[in-house]
């Protein structure tokens, strides 16, 4: 699944609304999290993935378990909440 959103923000500030955005991900759904560099990568049960922050835009490349495909849809919707939110 992948998602992109274009953002006015600079680099720093949507990182930090990016960090925002995973840490209630994590807690809602168990996942672990870790910066490299601009990149947040994303590890938890049946999921695994990067969301890449740029000058202008963040991009959400994740890769969902058998198990968790099949719930793909309110996952996007639940992800571009968030990003539509926060990205402001």
């Amino acid at each position: 699944m992948k998602i992109k959103k274009d953002h006015c923000l600079g680099r720093e500030e949507a990182r930090k609304r990016v960090a925002s955005i995973a840490e209630t991900l994590s807690s809602k759904y168990g996942l672990q999290t870790a910066w490299s560099g601009d990149d947040l990568q994303i590890d938890g049960s049946g999921v695994k993935g990067c969301i890449v922050v740029a000058d202008d835009s963040v991009a959400v490349e994740v890769k969902l378990g058998f198990a968790l495909s099949m719930m793909e849809g309110a996952i996007r919707t639940s992800l571009q909440e968030a990003m539509d939110k926060h990205l402001v």
